[in-house]
């Protein structure tokens, strides 16, 4: 039915669309297809991982390592494939590690390398690959920078220092400045200094907790999401290879980007990630679910050339997953998606919040009455106020569960594939996922409420 295997979910905070993504998810799990969250910012979906048995990757500062050397068993692979094929991968974790230590660089520096510097990483690189692929190690970051150091006579050629050593070492001092902040002593810290905290396993589902990394640190966390997309898609080609030559039975893959607005604004590189992902899916074999709030938050990313590759990632996308979105959306929502007068006026009801009252009952009016009613205002102390809440009624007034009378517009989706009309439908959760809790991302909000039921034994 679409020529691209992917999809693009779009609405507003709180209608469900992280909810319906996890859904799909699931299903997908369901048929043996695996999904890959490379980079969960807010952690909404570590909760699914750990229920489909998979992997959950933890990284921030102190808490794991990410190697940008790391080979995703790439090395191990090729004495399992055919030399041509053996050759093809090795080629390809080569300029995977080029292509990321470049981009690290590059966000540390707020530019890329110049030509010269280029040509010096990629030598050091191959005189650092012949070192370790016949030992089968992988290495870390310090031994690529003990190259730089070793001064082989490959990485002279190419710095043209003309047999000076005086000079050699005036042309690789930037290189070297910038290797040391990726061995630990700089604003990344000891994130990239270390072997991979954790190996990738292409057999189970899948998930990187960037939650920890905090919103302040958008260097950190660019160079980070850089690094696990790296890592993730290299996973994925070493197990398409695998597979290519029969030597393991083919696995699909499900690569998830939920709070894309988040992803493509974390820093430069991710958008050409993003966008070379979307073009490439067919051949990699893998589909894409992306989500995010509104079309304004793909122009939100900076730089001209970048806001163009971030619309062109929705534009590619077979279908597009429309909730509740505000009216004034609708123009640049239409450049991309073609919508009816009468489908763009029921998106824009859809975002519309719920009733004042809470019962639905327009006969009742609530007033700070129905709250207390102090006669001193500092007569009211924290006992009275426990006191209050000791009264069923007006503890489950206090502690209200928004999914007792949820937005209008709450789990409700059009599907649109190309300029036919949408199809619209409802999402409910099943009892097993309500029991699960793997939905609910706002426990921080009602932590005590479901302290309290299960101490009640409820469910």
């Amino acid at each position: 039915m679409i020529a691209n295997p992917s999809a693009f979910i779009m609405a507003n905070p709180g209608l469900g669309k992280s909810s319906l993504l996890r859904r799909m998810a699931i299903g997908l799990a369901a048929f043996g297809v695996w999904p890959m969250v490379l980079g969960d910012i807010k952690g909404e979906h570590v909760a699914m991982i750990e229920h489909l048995g998979g992997a959950v990757l933890p990284l921030g500062r102190g808490v794991g390592h990410i190697n940008p050397l790391d080979d995703a068993g790439a090395v191990a692979a090729a004495k399992l494939l055919s030399a041509a094929k053996a050759e093809e991968l090795l080629a390809d974790l080569h300029t995977r590690r080029f292509d990321l230590i470049r981009s690290l660089i590059a966000i540390l520096r707020k530019k890329p390398l110049d030509e010269r510097e280029d040509q010096i990483l990629d030598r050091c690189l191959t005189v650092l690959e012949a070192r370790h692929t016949e030992t089968g190690t992988v290495p870390v970051m310090a031994d690529l920078r003990q190259v730089l150091k070793d001064k082989p006579v490959e990485v002279r050629e190419v710095s043209l220092d003309r047999g000076n050593d005086a000079r050699y070492e005036a042309i690789t001092e930037g290189l070297e400045s910038s290797l040391n902040s990726l061995c630990g002593t700089g604003a990344f810290g000891q994130m990239f200094a270390r072997p991979s905290t954790n190996k990738l396993d292409a057999s189970r589902p899948m998930v990187f907790d960037l939650s920890r990394i905090s919103q302040a640190e958008s260097d950190l966390r660019a160079a980070t999401l850089l690094a696990c997309w790296s890592i993730g898609t290299g996973t994925v080609r070493t197990s398409n290879m695998l597979a290519d030559d029969r030597v393991i039975e083919r696995q699909r893959f499900l690569l998830i980007l939920d709070e894309l607005w988040n992803t493509l604004a974390a820093g430069p590189g991710i958008v050409d990630q993003v966008n070379a992902l979307t073009r490439l899916n067919r051949e990699m074999g893998v589909g894409q679910i992306m989500a995010s709030h509104t079309p304004s938050d793909l122009m939100a990313v900076r730089g001209e050339e970048d806001r163009a590759k971030a619309k062109g990632i929705m534009d590619r996308c077979g279908i597009k997953i429309l909730g509740g979105l505000a009216k004034s959306e609708m123009p640049l929502l239409t450049e991309s998606v073609p919508l009816s007068m009468r489908e763009q006026e029921q998106l824009a009801a859809w975002q519309d919040p719920p009733a004042w009252n809470r019962r639905g009952d327009e006969e009742i009016q609530y007033t700070n009455d129905d709250v207390y009613t102090p006669t001193d205002a500092s007569a009211i102390n924290d006992a009275e106020l426990r006191a209050w809440l000791e009264d069923p009624e007006n503890r489950q007034w206090y502690f209200d569960d928004r999914t007792t009378s949820p937005p209008p517009g709450q789990g409700k989706f059009f599907i649109k594939v190309g300029a036919r009309a949408g199809i619209p439908f409802s999402m409910e959760f099943t009892p097993t996922e309500r029991r699960s809790q793997v939905h609910d991302t706002e426990k921080k909000w009602h932590e005590a409420k479901f302290r309290a039921a299960q101490e009640r034994g409820e469910r």
